[in-house]
């Protein structure tokens, strides 16, 4: 247990320093990532440990890069072995501009997950700014 509670913050360590970081999107193929094009919010995806055909783990985070009344928020989206989009719950970042946040859920999908992604979204109350999608990462059952 003690194991794993380290591996998982050492992860979300890692992925709030990706989001930190100041390389250019798509800098390191263990680490996918994407801006949105008005400046607001900037994501990152760690490459996800899948654990089979229908499961894994991702370690993403998103941090808001814009001033003013914006907040961000940062989502799974997976294709599944049927070659359906299947999007997971959002997780919001109000902390406010230069602030990150990261998270290391467990995503699992009874048609199987071929591939993940994150999606991006910079907002100003319940309007979308601007959204972005990283890269995809290939789970490697397939």
């Amino acid at each position: 247990m003690r194991k794993t509670r380290m591996t998982v913050v050492a992860l979300s360590t890692a992925v709030a320093a990706v989001v930190l970081a100041t390389a250019p999107v798509g800098a390191s193929t263990a680490v996918k990532s994407c801006k949105t094009s008005d400046g607001g919010a900037q994501g990152a995806l760690m490459a996800p440990d899948f654990t089979g055909k229908k499961s894994m783990r991702a370690s993403f985070g998103v941090k808001d890069t814009k001033r003013g009344r914006d907040w961000v928020r940062v989502r799974v989206d997976i294709t599944t072995a049927a070659g359906r989009r299947h999007s997971y719950s959002w997780h919001e970042n109000r902390a406010g501009y230069g602030k990150s946040k990261s998270w290391t859920p467990r995503a699992s999908h009874d048609e199987g997950i071929v591939s993940a992604r994150i999606q991006v979204e910079n907002r100003l109350g319940s309007q979308v700014q601007d959204s972005c999608f990283s890269g995809k990462f290939y789970n490697p059952y397939y």
